[in-house]
């Protein structure tokens, strides 16, 4: 994994900034999210969506859209 200085990187609302899509893949969050939140993994990643996308971020929201859809597959 390239390791990455957050500080290089404008983090405020609105700007694109860092987003989760650069850093993990779906697949792997979707792993993630189901050892931390078990069964209610998909409202996790689903709140996750919701959060991004009404901050504007949507790089961010594609992917927890992405984790979404993997969850419910599960």
């Amino acid at each position: 994994m390239t390791k990455i200085d957050i500080e290089e990187f404008d983090t405020g609302v609105g700007n694109v900034g860092l987003a989760l899509w650069e850093l993990s893949n779906p697949q792997a969050a979707t792993e993630a999210a189901i050892a931390l939140y078990g069964s209610s993994a998909t409202t996790a990643a689903a709140w996750c969506a919701v959060s991004a996308r009404c901050d504007g971020r949507e790089a961010d929201y594609r992917f927890w859209l992405a984790v979404f859809a993997q969850l419910r597959q599960h």
